[in-house]
């Protein structure tokens, strides 16, 4: 049959089920809100299958809201990314969200994990849209310091990259954010290392390489006062969960 007659057909049969899938306006709506951080979004029914009315895509039911949730995961991110959330943050948080989806072996995984995603975008958002209230220089210091994460940066460095005088810059952002500068890029730097840890064998000494730490110790110094425990038993808690 061809897809032509195919797509008839189930047209056809939809039609006479009384079936039509969400409307465009709905769908887009609800991504939306998301991309906006409006935290009412969490207060809605989240909770509700993942597919009714978005169609069947596969005969195999698990399956069917495995591809419904990584569509719904695709079309958050590319809505977010829109909202101004850093595209690079936004991707890697969406592949992480559907190497889980893709491990999942039971139906009942699956709602847990459609919360996970709409919570975490949504408050990711809200956040980003809280902090839009900080100065030129700020935001591009922050921006500068998230595309250099993997380097060994210096306050004077995200000054120079800022074009203000070093001191200047860090009352500034220490005022706005409540870091000071260095502390802020040990602080993202820990934040990536939370990543690797969880979605990556490779070892501490190779993240801290990475990440630019001055040694494997000066970073277990870092995440300890981050975190108050070892990038170890992190990795180990996390294996757990």
């Amino acid at each position: 049959m061809s897809v032509k007659r195919e797509l008839q057909h189930l047209l056809f049969q939809q039609q006479q089920e009384d079936y039509s899938h969400i409307s465009i306006e709905e769908e887009f709506a609800f991504y939306r809100d998301i991309a906006q951080g409006n935290t009412a979004v969490l207060e809605g029914n989240i909770t509700s299958e993942p597919t009714e009315h978005m169609g069947v895509l596969s005969k195999d039911a698990l399956q069917n809201t495995k591809y419904h949730l990584v569509i719904l995961v695709a079309m958050i991110t590319r809505f977010c990314i829109e909202g101004g959330l850093e595209p690079e943050r936004a991707y890697t948080l969406s592949d992480l969200f559907i190497r889980k989806i893709d491990a999942c072996q039971k139906a009942e995984e699956l709602m847990p994990l459609k919360v996970a995603v709409v919570t975490e975008f949504t408050n990711t958002m809200h956040e980003l849209k809280d902090g839009t209230n900080v100065s030129y220089h700020v935001k591009h210091a922050i921006e500068f310091i998230t595309q250099n994460i993997s380097r060994t940066i210096s306050s004077q460095d995200v000054a120079d990259a800022v074009g203000v005088h070093r001191d200047y810059l860090s009352k500034l952002f220490h005022k706005e954010t409540g870091y000071s500068l260095q502390q802020y890029i040990l602080h993202k730097k820990c934040e990536v290392s939370c990543y690797l840890l969880r979605n990556s064998s490779i070892s501490c000494t190779e993240i801290s390489s990475f990440l630019g730490f001055a040694s494997c110790s000066h970073f277990i110094r870092c995440f300890r006062r981050e975190y108050g425990i070892t990038p170890g038993m992190y990795r180990t808690k996390q294996e757990w969960i």
